[in-house]
């Protein structure tokens, strides 16, 4: 028997995992560290890639310009990149099959092992919910990491789902607004002419903000 006192969270990883760190997880093929505009502390998970979103095939999907020009950021981006859309795919398969309880314990297990940790995860910067269950599911893991000090934040265009039992997954709605979710994320033309009073501005860098992952943020950006 191996006694505990001494033993740092990281050593115990160590040594749950044979020493095989982070790759004992099957979650660290398919979960990312920030990225140009989000901190090192935030892990990103995507549910499935933009040209799979539900959000899209539904209609309800509201990143279009006003000539009809579709700039999903993440579309754009599985266009350019070829490695881009594969591992999106594999992180839906993931997804798919993964329980809420499975993926939080392995989230927790790579976290213990980082030398910098994760404070956030943030859902789907490519993708939405595919259905009520996944949002279910979404709010469990957030639910479960909450214990641990962690946040889960996410944006979302399905404005067809019901989100009046989400209560620890901080979502912001993107271009619509429901009273069972706190936050909103609206795209305009013009910042000073279309912000309603008492709305922020998106500063394009969650490095230096963390207002979406705050209950409560009422949030406009530019179109761009």
């Amino acid at each position: 028997m191996i006694p505990c006192s001494g033993i740092s969270l990281k050593t115990f990883g160590i040594i749950v995992t044979h020493g095989k760190g982070r790759n004992f997880c099957p979650l660290a093929q398919h979960i990312a560290t920030g990225n140009i505009k989000l901190p090192r502390t935030t892990a990103i998970f995507n549910m499935g890639p933009a040209t799979h979103c539900p959000s899209l095939a539904k209609g309800l999907c509201k990143a279009f310009s006003p000539k009809g020009k579709h700039i999903c950021y993440a579309m754009k981006a599985e266009r350019l990149y070829p490695n881009n859309l594969p591992y999106r795919l594999a992180q839906m398969k993931f997804w798919k099959d993964v329980t809420a309880e499975d993926f939080a314990s392995q989230f927790l297990l790579i976290n213990a092992l980082k030398y910098r940790q994760w404070t956030r995860l943030r859902l789907n910067e490519a993708g939405d919910f595919f259905s009520q269950k996944c949002l279910d599911k979404a709010n469990r893991i957030a639910m479960i990491l909450a214990r641990f000090g962690i946040k889960t934040y996410c944006y979302t265009h399905r404005s067809d789902l019901d989100y009046s039992k989400v209560k620890h997954l901080i979502v912001s709605s993107s271009n619509f607004e429901d009273k069972n979710i706190p936050n909103a994320f609206r795209m305009v033309e013009n910042v000073k002419r279309e912000r309603p009073m008492g709305w922020s501005i998106c500063k394009g860098d969650c490095r230096v903000c963390d207002l979406c992952s705050k209950r409560g943020s009422k949030v406009v950006i530019k179109k761009h």
